[in-house]
């Protein structure tokens, strides 16, 4: 996604939201120069390039710059990933009984992308998953999405948070169980990026034994200018389907052509941006085949 107007007083938003939430009683001198060097940058960004993934990296350089920390959200990602871990049996559970347990896995990955569990108590998601239906789904392509497992050899699903990986990997076993000869690949980020999952994250919850996983990038999206040779190669892999999670991963794949696929998007619109791309409200779920301009 090139630099779209709203992005700019986002990108300054999300600095100060970043250092307010690791380390609320840090001078705001710090903060200001920080979106300071942002500033620098943005006077000679090239609008025109693919701004999403690119901006992402340097904001939050940034703040680990700042911090003198290479991975300031750590503490978040594990309490994120063990809260999430709680929820696993019953959210399986709900899974394994549902009239259409692919379905309903799907929902449960998307809503797992909406909870933070920094603030939220344990058992919103499920109550969030019980009070579903299917009109909270305001773009479903999900028949579109069967149609193309059917004829899949293989799917990438690009991850988002940590916390979130859990509920992933819920839909990863039910995609098995549907689909057992159906090749299953799961990308994290190769390092540490806001609240991003990395390798870390997916040994932590145990993924590494189910599915294999690859790195992408160390950027909040996919950035193919420096991907991972091995993600590249599964990413542009004929005859399979990418499944993108979160906006991030969205907005860094909006408007580039990926040939011989079918990608989904699977998110929550978060912002004035995706109101407007999606014509949706914020905090819609959203499960859309990708298009052309899309």
């Amino acid at each position: 996604m090139k630099l779209e107007p709203e992005c700019v007083g986002c990108i300054f938003n999300q600095i100060l939201h970043a250092f307010q939430l690791i380390q609320p009683e840090i001078s705001h001198n710090i903060i200001i120069s920080a979106q300071k060097k942002l500033m620098a940058f943005l006077l000679n960004f090239d609008e025109n390039i693919n701004a999403a993934p690119l901006l992402g990296r340097v904001a939050y350089g940034l703040v680990s710059e700042m911090l003198s920390d290479k991975d300031p959200y750590r503490a978040l990602k594990q309490e994120s990933n063990k809260l999430a871990l709680g929820l696993y049996k019953k959210t399986k559970e709900i899974i394994d009984k549902a009239e259409d347990p692919l379905f309903e896995a799907i929902i449960v990955a998307a809503l797992g992308n909406t909870i933070d569990f920094a603030s939220q108590h344990q058992m919103d998601l499920i109550s969030d998953i019980k009070n579903f239906t299917v009109d909270n789904l305001v773009i479903n392509d999900y028949p579109s999405f069967k149609n193309s497992l059917e004829r899949a050899k293989h799917i990438l699903i690009i991850g988002d948070n940590s916390g979130e990986i859990v509920f992933d990997k819920l839909l990863i076993s039910t995609l098995r169980n549907f689909y057992p000869d159906l090749e299953i690949i799961y990308s994290v980020r190769s390092a540490p990026i806001i609240n991003d999952a990395t390798i870390e994250d997916a040994k932590f919850i145990n993924l590494t034994e189910l599915v294999q996983v690859i790195e992408s990038n160390a950027a909040p999206g996919v950035d193919l200018t420096s991907c991972t040779v091995e993600f590249k190669e599964v990413f542009f892999r004929k005859e399979g389907i990418i499944l993108s999670k979160g906006q991030g991963n969205f907005e860094s794949l909006y408007g580039i052509e990926i040939p011989d696929k079918d990608v989904f998007y699977l998110l929550k619109a978060k912002c004035n941006l995706m109101e407007r791309i999606f014509n949706v409200k914020i905090g819609d779920l959203i499960f859309k085949k990708k298009t052309q301009g899309f």
